[in-house]
């Protein structure tokens, strides 16, 4: 009975050490974890600061080194999309192969779908629309917020329409039509596609829907005046042209004069007509038949005969 009491009162001993001793050094334990976490966190946060700068490659760096030291896998997946991203941006051979690696080992990942968005946002900035599309095309679009969603298809319109997919690019156009930042810009493609392809009732809408929102727009004055010639409102046609000839570039004076002159010409004014024929420099420096037979014909109406024969 004596001896298990000895022994009772040893191991009382024993676990009263042990506990006083765990409580003597939790402190220090809590102090180092917390000044690692702490540490861990100002490396981050100075990698992410680098990044944010666009100094890319330090901060790809300095990402590495934490993802190799971090246990935590959100901290990985973090870092690995970060030196993917930076990847991208500094056009590193086999840059997509680590985004789409990032995508793969991470899938529960929040930057999941920012991978996808953000790598296709930079290819679209830069001119790289094939790619873009390649990229925008994995998104989620249920997790884009409004302002993301109209970005998105807005710039999906656009890169169809540098791809010469003008249907998939009408679609995409037309869902931010009511957009505040990209409507206008997107009945301008609009516009000009409907122009490209002979519909000019569809783009004469849209072009001055434009302006009943956003006022005269110079760029525009082009378009317009040579879909009056096109629909034979002559008059207007020379009027927009006239006003725009003053601010035009050397090949869009080429072609007003040619809106005004061949204007003038089917009024029947052909006095009128004949200096802003002869100043039109041709469909790539070359004239058509009808070119030379409009001015030869002006010259012959003015009694130039012999101006009128070399047109002819």
């Amino acid at each position: 009975m004596l001896l298990l009491q000895l022994n009772l009162e040893h191991m009382i001993k024993k676990y009263a050490c042990i506990g006083l001793l765990t409580l003597l050094t939790m402190p220090l334990l809590l102090a180092q974890q917390s000044a690692a976490f702490t540490n861990d966190l100002a490396k981050y946060n100075k990698a992410l600061s680098l990044y944010n700068s666009k100094q890319y490659l330090a901060a790809q760096t300095l990402f590495n080194e934490i993802k190799q030291e971090a246990d935590d896998p959100t901290i990985k997946g973090d870092c690995a999309y970060y030196i993917a991203n930076a990847a991208v941006r500094l056009n590193q051979s086999g840059a997509d192969a680590a985004m789409q690696k990032f995508v793969e080992e991470y899938p529960t990942s929040t930057k999941r779908n920012s991978a996808y968005k953000d790598v296709a946002d930079y290819y679209y900035e830069n001119g790289k629309y094939s790619v873009a599309k390649r990229w925008y095309e994995q998104v989620d679009l249920s997790r884009l917020n409004w302002s993301e969603l109209e970005r998105y298809n807005f710039n999906m319109g656009y890169i169809h329409l540098k791809t010469n997919r003008p249907q998939e690019a009408k679609v995409y156009f037309s869902r931010v039509r009511n957009s505040e930042k990209y409507g206008a810009q997107a009945k301008y493609y609009e516009g000009f596609m409907a122009y490209e392809n002979d519909d000019y009732e569809e783009a004469s809408q849209l072009f001055e829907e434009i302006e009943a929102e956003e006022g005269t727009r110079e760029d525009l004055s082009y378009f317009k005046a040579d879909l009056n010639f096109k629909q034979g409102n002559f008059e207007e046609a020379i009027q927009l042209a006239k006003e725009q000839l003053p601010t035009a570039n050397r090949l869009e004076q080429s072609e007003l004069n040619k809106i005004i002159g061949e204007s003038y010409f089917n009024l029947g004014q052909f006095d009128e007509a004949l200096p802003y024929l002869k100043e039109y420099r041709g469909k790539r420096g070359r004239w058509s038949n009808t070119d030379y037979y409009q001015l030869g014909y002006a010259y012959y109406k003015q009694g130039d005969y012999d101006s009128a024969i070399g047109e002819f």
